[in-house]
């Protein structure tokens, strides 16, 4: 498939993006873009824009990536130029994480993805504080630089799945009991994330200390249509049973706005 040869191409392109976000991190100016009330999700910084522009303006030079659906979590100058319609979807978000960014917390990614809407084809995640990312192409995956140690808050359980409550969303006993209650009778532990650590998101915390989890949750549109899928495909690299009834055909818009989410959930476990 072109599209995953080509995109593989500007891979130095997405670290350096992570670097400028570094390097842009003491002086960029911070303001709200969101109402929701999840401090997570509600704040952009100029670092986002400038880290965007940069990424777009390189990928842009191709004609087959330009030939691809465009879904970018802020709206800059290069947005417009990707196709409206397309079997392929390019999601790019930025800075992810923007508010660990903008609170002076280590664990925010630069996140490059394709999907076909209906699985995820391609995933590059990268920590710039860390200089520590994975990539994933097709069901290959690999980790490149050193896995950062997190400050923990309490020992994790076993069989722990984590997950994350962002606002009304994410909360799986609240809004999939059933799931939740089978799982806990099968011995499963579920923490959320915050009950272990407040440096990263759950999808970092995931990756971070995969070793000791056995398995992850999102549900309810918890993340964006530009960050959703990660977990995902590694959880589909890795051949991890997948449970899911997550719709990637389409984003649907949230009551705050933006690029609007995907609709369902995925729970992956280790076999």
């Amino acid at each position: 498939m072109k599209e995953l040869e080509i995109i593989q191409k500007f891979e130095k392109d997405f670290i350096a993006a992570g670097k400028l976000a570094k390097k842009m991190r003491a002086s960029a100016t911070s303001e709200q873009k969101h109402t929701s009330g999840v401090k997570e999700i509600d704040i952009v910084t100029s670092a986002d824009l400038a880290v965007q522009e940069y990424i777009l303006e390189r990928i842009s030079k191709s004609k087959i990536l330009k030939s691809c659906e465009l879904l970018a979590e802020e709206e800059t100058k290069f947005t417009e130029g990707f196709a409206k319609k397309s079997n392929y979807v390019i999601t790019l978000d930025p800075i992810d994480g923007t508010y660990f960014y903008a609170s002076g917390k280590k664990m925010y990614k630069v996140i490059v993805g394709i999907n076909d809407k209906k699985n995820p084809l391609y995933t590059f995640w990268y920590c710039p504080e860390y200089d520590w990312g994975m990539k994933i192409v097709g069901k290959k995956c690999e980790f490149f630089g050193k896995k950062p140690k997190l400050k923990l808050k309490t020992k994790i359980p076993p069989k722990a799945i984590t997950y994350g409550i962002y606002g009304e969303n994410g909360d799986i006993k609240k809004l999939y009991p059933e799931i939740y209650k089978k799982l806990k009778n099968e011995g499963y532990n579920f923490v959320e994330r915050k009950e272990i650590s407040d440096e990263p998101s759950s999808t970092g915390q995931f990756f971070a200390l995969s070793d000791q989890f056995a398995g992850f949750f999102c549900g309810n549109s918890t993340g964006s249509a530009v960050d959703i899928l990660v977990a995902l495909h590694f959880g589909m690299a890795n051949g991890y049973e997948i449970i899911r009834s997550i719709d990637i055909s389409k984003p649907v818009k949230t009551k705050h706005g933006g690029i609007g989410c995907y609709e369902g959930y995925y729970l992956i476990l280790k076999k």
